[in-house]
């Protein structure tokens, strides 16, 4: 995120290209976090039993079991958004963006940041984009741009580095 080269928009992006995208951070993202969600659990336990393990196994409950059940769901959840949402608050790409060569573009110019707002509305609109393929129509617009893309004002472009 801070690789500062000049790049240049080359073209509209594939289907393939975009939802490959999407695949490669998503991917990332929930393997990522979920090697630093579970060191919560296995901290509780070591806390608990007096000693750390990298894994453990047991057949019955303990009362500390439903502490970080829902409460740890939602922080990763919230993390995982927040992976989406933070490059585009800083104009930059997400590790999908960068290995496919794409770049969300705000309204106002290709080298501007989204506000927060903005771009946590975009991030909402993707996943319900990308996730719901059979309700939803595939058709785009002359710029290539998704109906999720049109309802947030961006465009997402093919760049190359000079």
């Amino acid at each position: 995120m801070v690789r500062n080269t000049n790049s240049t928009v080359i073209g509209i992006p594939s289907r393939g290209r975009r939802i490959g995208s999407f695949m490669i951070d998503f991917w990332f993202s929930l393997l990522t976090l979920s090697g630093i969600g579970a060191l919560a659990p296995l901290g509780l336990e070591a806390t608990r039993t007096g000693h750390f393990v990298w894994h453990f196994q047991r057949v019955y409950t303990v009362g500390t079991d439903g502490v970080f059940e829902l409460p740890s769901v939602l922080i990763f959840m919230t993390l995982m958004v927040l992976y989406f949402v933070f490059p585009l608050t800083r104009g930059k790409q997400t590790v999908g963006c960068f290995i496919m060569r794409l770049k969300t573009t705000p309204p106002f110019g290709d080298g501007g940041r989204f506000t927060f707002r903005a771009a946590l509305s975009r991030t909402i609109y993707e996943f319900r984009g990308l996730t719901s393929v059979i309700s939803r129509d595939w058709k785009r617009d002359s710029e290539g741009r998704t109906w999720y893309d049109i309802e947030t004002n961006c465009t997402v472009v093919l760049i190359g580095d000079d």
